[in-house]
């Protein structure tokens, strides 16, 4: 019997159904009325509570429904610490084919990433659905993923794939390529974790030419702990090499994980693009307007592929706007260099924030930014988008319209960004008089 079943809980059962937790807006149901509400007998219900019989997937989230709970309530808790997806998925009342349908995955993917871990990798949104059908935490759900046993067993062989090939790489004198496309090391952690070749060595080149700044560094205290004739200098080159050795070991270590949790939530080129420029929109506004909130409209790919826990929508005065989490922006700083290595002709993220303030040739602080009618939040133009429009200003000595809503348009002058009601269509700025006046300074 599957974990997830064996651990379902008689006891919890029978106190979800007398109301023993005097759970808000719960009330206390008979045996009787619960086997009516779930379409069983009485006799079934007290065969569940007496331990003599465990509930199927459908049965259980049945109860759940008619109890007011989460499945996962009629579990025992004690189990959960080890559960892993298929127990998750048990313990939540779903069978493998209800996850298939709902979510829209063959069932040979669904198959890899429940026994393996793998994430379709044209999926970017695929752990935030199957988080929010099974009703938990998306950190949750990576726990189960974690503690899945051939995850564990892939972390393992890694490990010992990647200290082989920083062995036999990052010591070799010469310019840095690389892992070689055919090493059988390479080859082997590619298909472990279910991707191309190429891609894996191109993350694993950037990890390991990481790795290999660490050692030339650690090499260069070698030469003058052996051979410089201070003994002063010889000391304190010990004690550096002593510590370049650990800061090696450690950053060595922490490939594997990070390579784990990047194929596993790594986006496609255009959505890191749009992270990118979410990211940017902060470097591009004032220190006085942090907060600030992206015109989805206005970004240079759409945002709704992106997962919900990187990116939060909201609407304001019907404008689509985003900006990222806590979790987009560590993911971001997390993984920047391995999607520079993956996708090398993409925007990078700008080294810190707040840098239009001090920037030549630049707006000046604010400008970028505006406000809708009614409401506080400050809104920014993302700045390819600015860029565009200001070269459209530059050449026509006018200025740019967009309709954000039917009843609301964005006009972008050469040193003004402002969004007011209109009615009636947008006029073409190439009919617009040149003589036109700023209205910030009519």
């Amino acid at each position: 019997m599957a974990r997830g079943l064996a651990d379902f809980s008689p006891s919890e059962l029978r106190a979800l159904r007398m109301n023993l937790y005097a759970r808000p807006g719960a009330v206390a149901m008979t045996a009787e009325e619960l086997a009516r509400a779930v379409g069983t007998t009485k006799a079934q219900i007290l065969a569940y509570e007496n331990g003599h019989r465990v509930p199927d997937p459908p049965r259980v989230r049945a109860l759940a429904r008619a109890l007011g709970a989460h499945p996962s309530a009629l579990m025992n808790p004690q189990g959960r610490a080890s559960w892993d997806i298929a127990d998750v998925r048990r313990a939540c009342g779903l069978r493998a084919r209800d996850v298939v349908d709902a979510v829209g995955v063959s069932p040979k993917n669904y198959r890899r990433f429940e026994i393996e871990g793998i994430v379709p990798s044209r999926r970017p949104r695929f752990l935030d659905e199957v988080a929010a059908l099974f009703a938990i935490p998306r950190s949750t759900l990576e726990r189960a993923v974690n503690r899945t046993p051939a995850v564990r067993r892939r972390q393992e062989r890694a490990a010992e794939l990647i200290g082989a090939l920083a062995e036999r790489y990052v010591p070799a004198p010469g310019p840095w390529k690389g892992p070689a496309p055919d090493d059988p090391d390479l080859v082997e952690l590619a298909t472990a974790y279910g991707r191309p070749v190429q891609r894996t060595r191109r993350v694993l080149a950037y990890e390991l030419g990481e790795l290999r700044q660490t050692h030339v560094r650690a090499e260069r205290e070698r030469v003058i702990a052996d051979f410089d004739t201070d003994r002063d200098r010889q000391a304190n080159a010990q004690l550096a090499l002593v510590r370049w050795n650990q800061v090696y070991a450690r950053e060595l270590g922490r490939i594997v994980p990070r390579m784990e949790q990047f194929h596993r939530n790594a986006q496609p080129s255009t959505c890191w693009q749009v992270l990118v420029d979410l990211f940017n929109v902060e470097a591009h506004a004032s220190r006085a307007e942090g907060g600030l909130w992206a015109v989805a409209k206005l970004l240079s790919a759409a945002v709704e592929p992106l997962p919900p826990h990187l990116v939060e929508r909201r609407l304001i005065e019907d404008v689509c706007v985003c900006r990222l989490t806590a979790a987009g922006l560590a993911h971001l700083n997390t993984f920047a260099g391995l999607y520079a290595a993956l996708y090398p002709g993409v925007r990078r993220p700008l080294r810190s924030a707040h840098r239009s303030s001090g920037s030549r040739g630049r707006p000046s602080p604010g400008t970028e930014t505006f406000s809708v009618p009614h409401h506080a939040e400050r809104l920014v133009v993302p700045q390819p988008a600015l860029e565009a429009f200001r070269g459209v200003v530059a050449g026509t000595k006018s200025f740019v319209t967009v309709e954000l809503t039917p009843h609301l348009r964005l006009t972008v002058g050469p040193n003004f960004v402002t969004a007011a009601p209109f009615e009636g269509e947008l006029p073409d700025p190439g009919l617009l008089d040149e003589g036109w006046k700023d209205p910030a300074q009519a």
